[in-house]
């Protein structure tokens, strides 16, 4: 058959033997290769698998006249049987590359050959390569075991299998929801993210068999082989795991990621002995509490003195940083075997609950920290676990001086008031309240002031007096027993609830929702207390001034406003002549219809009168004539 192609050109496949051809002249110029090994094994060999003569091309590479050569050019040979998987071969010709690979590496100098697959694995990644590769990567390091091992070379390869599979693409903004999730798997980005996950946990799992068994043991500043290899195994949960979805429904379905992140978990929990031991990783940050009850000077000196503390520790941990474990990777790993029961043979339960929710609360942050819908959900599902185990009242109000309790509930207010998937919004509301009742009444005292101090959104501010209404009347209820509901703190959260951002010129349609909760708690106070238990009386001259009349005034205010645009909307005339145009972002957008309008305006004026309803509600109660 004629080589060339009917435009003059050289087939492909004459090309690509002519490259190899020429790889090998390159080869055989080696001095230190005798005359009778210089052959072009690597053209030969192309041939014959292109010929799917496999069993020939196994047998030809380790005739025993080719071992030299092999030793001393397996940076040549490599990228040659690499280079065949781009071909259209059959399975049975990718085993038959694999096997080729596999013999170079037992053969091979050990450095030239580690850096002729790495080389190839950072120039360029495909799914049968990767596959196809770790096997001969596999064979090169077991070569290199033994009871007092470099891991100069291990930590080496790890970091590069790790940096491939992070580059993978990731989809992201899906904004699924409940049943939805499941379609995840049909993409062929997640397709390619799990398998690659699946092989590389197999690659894993040989040289956890050997840790275990203690045939290998990494020497040189390696103080604990099974924590060191645990560590490479935890940077798959940071990326890609923590931005993919796992979860099994039990009696359903189970993510195809699922039974990969299981066999990592076990093996994490078992070369830890007890997963619980990573806490001591948690980055806690708690030298001082970022509370709201705090003011700007104490703030800046806390974050001066850590500043500086920080600063004295790295002189002392410049080695330590390689072994130090994304804070993501743990919150990931806790999430799998806490919030998905992973490696449930493993997991320790002679711990408090208490316990372990205060410990995994800096990753729980971190998770709900994130921008995509992944990561957040996974943070909100492993702190519902956590708190269904945590009994009413257990939580002691000391507990609120780690800065993640500080976090915690204005995370769960920023989802449920930002995030766009409706599920994770009502999840979030669902871990709200029941989080607030985990606490003490001082604890809960404590956590409902910092966010009246610190919550600027009406609906979210509206949910905290709320909570505040229903622990006064408990308190009510139980002869005011508890202080923290009580007297001056009592007074002082009332005038965090009566919030008026900007006085009688406040917006009181944005800020009906707070405003209609802190009129209701008002009411329910001078109607509840008649004895004035609570104090409520000598703190109405205060929330007069500051609330009630404000409000009144801007209601006068807004009312005759809205009247004024109700009359002209029922007066064509002139309606026209104060026509005007809303422009967003350079585009003008379209007039709205004047029966449209007019409803928008009518809701408007029922809202003010609703509210001004209530405030006559707060007044009469006052005067004690309800």
């Amino acid at each position: 058959m004629d080589s060339s192609t009917e435009d003059g050109g050289v087939h492909p496949d004459r090309k690509m033997e002519a490259e190899v051809a020429e790889a090998g002249t390159e080869q055989r110029a080696s001095p230190d290769v005798p005359a009778s090994q210089r052959e072009d094994l690597g053209a030969v060999l192309w041939r014959r698998v292109k010929s799917k003569e496999y069993e020939a091309a196994i047998c030809e590479i380790k005739e025993e006249r080719h071992q030299k050569y092999l030793n001393q050019n397996s940076l040549d040979l490599v990228p040659i049987l690499l280079k065949l998987l781009g071909e259209d071969l059959d399975p049975e010709g990718e085993q038959c590359i694999e096997d080729l690979l596999v013999h170079v590496a037992s053969v091979a100098n050990v450095k030239e050959a580690t850096i002729a697959f790495l080389e190839e694995l950072e120039m360029g990644y495909s799914e049968r390569m990767f596959r196809v590769i770790l096997h001969p990567i596999r064979t090169l390091l077991m070569g290199q075991i033994s009871q007092n091992t470099r891991p100069t070379m291990f930590s080496w390869i790890f970091n590069t299998l790790y940096t491939r599979v992070v580059m993978l693409e990731l989809p992201s903004g899906c904004n699924l929801e409940g049943e939805e999730r499941k379609l995840l798997d049909a993409d062929p980005r997640v397709q390619e993210v799990t398998g690659a996950l699946r092989w590389l946990t197999d690659f894993y799992f040989h040289f956890f068999e050997k840790v275990m068994s203690g045939d290998l043991v990494w020497g040189g500043k390696v103080v604990n082989s099974k924590e060191y290899l645990s560590f490479f195994l935890l940077q798959l949960f940071h990326k890609p795991i923590a931005y993919l979805d796992v979860f099994c429904k039990e009696g359903d379905t189970e993510s195809s990621l699922f039974s990969t992140c299981n066999d990592l978990a076990v093996m994490i929990a078992r070369l830890t002995g007890n997963s619980f031991k990573l806490f001591t990783h948690v980055a806690w940050n708690c030298s001082k509490t970022l509370m709201a009850t705090e003011s700007k000077a104490l703030k800046e000196e806390d974050e001066k003195l850590e500043e500086e503390n920080r600063t004295d520790d790295e002189k002392g941990k410049e080695d330590e940083k390689e072994n130090e474990v994304s804070q993501l990777s743990l919150a990931s790993f806790f999430y799998c075997i806490l919030g998905q029961r992973m490696a449930k043979d493993y997991v320790p339960c002679v711990y408090s609950h208490q316990h372990v929710f205060i410990n995994c609360l800096p990753l729980i942050v971190q998770l709900m920290q994130e921008k995509e819908d992944f990561p957040i959900h996974k943070g909100l599902i492993l702190a519902k676990t956590l708190l269904s185990n945590i009994t009413e009242k257990s939580l002691p109000s000391e507990t609120l001086e780690a800065k993640a309790h500080s976090s915690f509930p204005q995370l769960l207010l920023r989802i449920m008031i930002t995030c766009n998937n409706k599920e994770i919004r009502l999840c979030a509301l669902e871990i709200f309240r029941p989080y607030l009742k985990k606490f003490d009444s001082t604890g809960r005292s404590k956590l409902i002031m910092s966010l009246l101090r610190s919550v600027k959104h009406a609906g979210a501010l509206g949910l905290v007096i709320h909570e505040l209404k229903e622990n006064v009347s408990q308190n009510l209820n139980q002869g005011m027993e508890n202080s923290s509901f009580a007297g001056h703190t009592l007074i002082q959260l009332l005038n965090l609830a009566c919030y008026l951002p900007d006085g009688e010129r406040t917006d009181l349609l944005e800020w009906s929702d707070s405003i209609m909760q802190a009129l209701n708690l008002l009411v329910f106070l001078l109607l509840r207390d008649t004895q004035n238990v609570t104090g409520i009386r000598e703190a109405l001259p205060k929330l007069e001034k500051n609330f009630l009349t404000p409000i009144q005034t801007g209601l006068d205010l807004s009312r005759g406003h809205y009247e004024l645009k109700l009359r002209d909307l029922e007066n064509p005339s002139s309606k026209k002549d104060m026509e005007t145009e809303v422009t967003v972002g350079g585009l003008t957008l379209p007039s709205m219809p004047v029966e449209q309008e007019r409803k928008v305006v009518q809701t408007a004026l029922c809202s003010f009168d609703m509210m001004q309803c209530t405030l006559a509600r707060v007044h009469q109660a006052a005067e004690r004539k309800l």
